[in-house]
């Protein structure tokens, strides 16, 4: 054998041997939840000064967290929210990338049991609405 290839078989051999390893790692997929999707055709159907308490329970569920303000008694804020976050990882965490992403907020304020004030807003792959729908189904 020359010896001059010596050290490129090395090379290629020891290449071979860290691809293989990095291969039977293998590959995972995690997904990250919190909460529940929150539907926008509910959302829309909030309105201030009308809609109740009893009716937001019975749309979107107990919410995430309640806040409550000493100086405004009466007054509650319902805050609802949503997280997916899908990652991928390759080997033993060699590359974790968050892949897709979407969050959704949703925060009412209550007085008295009527809503007088609320705000949804939506962050990140937003097409992820549609595939989470066929997931469900």
């Amino acid at each position: 054998m020359n010896v001059r290839r010596l050290p490129k078989v090395i090379i290629l051999f020891l290449s071979v041997i860290f691809i293989s390893g990095v291969m039977l790692t293998g590959c995972a997929t995690t997904r990250n939840i919190i909460g529940k999707p929150i539907p926008a055709s509910s959302v829309d159907k909030i309105i201030n000064g009308t809609t109740t308490k009893s009716q937001i329970i019975s749309m979107f569920g107990p919410p995430y967290s309640i806040k409550t303000n000493p100086f405004k008694p009466g007054v509650v804020t319902y805050k609802y929210r949503f997280r997916y976050k899908k990652y991928v990882h390759l080997g033993n965490e060699i590359l974790t990338t968050s892949t897709r992403k979407l969050k959704e907020k949703l925060y009412i304020v209550i007085k008295n049991g009527i809503v007088i004030s609320h705000s949804f807003t939506t962050t990140g792959n937003t097409s992820l609405r549609r595939i989470l729908k066929k997931e469900k189904q």
